[in-house]
């Protein structure tokens, strides 16, 4: 079971750098580390629809209409990070790319808000900030370990071939990452707009 300190220890280890005796440890790595973390933890979770990270919920309307074009808004879930799959009250599937097709789509997401005339309940799929490393896939684990070792290179060894390895190392194991959640679940129209998919 991963912990947040062995995914980092992972990460320094792929560096040759001395590991962290705890998150809260007084030296550079420590530092590099809290300020790339959560930022990039956020971002691959968002990048792809990992199994282990997809929720389901049911939502109501906000008392509170939009100001024009729709005449009902949710509220997003907190940890909401990307939409897999909206669905009615009648549970039947709102395919938002066949609406994108006219004037004015059956749903958009504005702010942290879903925009809407569909009645509620909502019944929503999405991708969650997951981010208790016990609850991550193993293959994910090492993924994330290895874009850490990525991000920090440069700061913690000055190498540029240890980070070109890391880059590759990244590559890798973002694949094998994929390919393991992709088994997992069925296939799902999506896009993938980050700076990740141009490494794959």
């Amino acid at each position: 079971m991963a912990t947040k300190i062995i995914v980092i220890n992972r990460a320094l280890v792929k560096l040759g750098a001395e590991r962290l005796m705890s998150e809260t440890d007084n030296n550079k790595a420590a530092r590099t580390v809290e300020a790339i973390y959560d930022g990039l933890l956020e971002t691959l979770l968002r990048t792809y629809r990992w199994a282990f990270a997809i929720k389901r919920v049911k939502v109501g309307a906000l008392a509170e209409a939009p100001e024009f074009g729709y005449t009902l808004q949710y509220q997003l879930p907190s940890d909401f990070l990307r939409m897999d799959e909206i669905r009615d009250g009648s549970m039947l599937p709102i395919w938002h790319w066949y609406w994108m097709r006219s004037a004015e789509p059956q749903w958009q997401i504005e702010g942290r808000k879903i925009l809407t005339n569909i009645e509620a309940p909502l019944h929503l799929r999405y991708g969650s900030n997951a981010t208790d490393p016990s609850q991550w896939d193993s293959t994910f684990v090492e993924a994330f370990a290895c874009l850490l070792a990525f991000e920090m290179c440069e700061s913690i060894t000055q190498s540029s071939t240890k980070k070109q390895t890391a880059g590759q190392d990244f590559d890798a194991a973002i694949k094998a990452a994929r390919s393991a959640s992709a088994i997992e679940r069925p296939p799902i129209q999506q896009q993938e707009t980050s700076w990740f998919t141009s490494r794959l």
